[in-house]
């Protein structure tokens, strides 16, 4: 499950692509897999709905997700 640090130096939308590909890595997540969609993931963590969006989409376009 993605947690944001809003404390973290880390960029919010950063924090997203590096636990999604950590989730890859450690078979959390497996091929066929759904990730959480744009509008539950920023309700629950609390961020602005386009930030989870540029995540995804740069996941989508390093080919981690589609």
């Amino acid at each position: 499950m993605i947690q944001i640090n809003p404390k973290n130096s880390v960029p919010i939308y950063r924090q997203v692509i590096d636990q999604v590909k950590r989730m890859v890595m450690t078979g959390q997540l497996q091929p066929g897999d759904q990730l959480e969609s744009v509008k539950s993931l920023s309700q629950r963590v609390k961020v602005n709905p386009m930030t989870i969006s540029k995540a995804y989409g740069m996941l989508a376009q390093e080919g981690v997700a589609e």
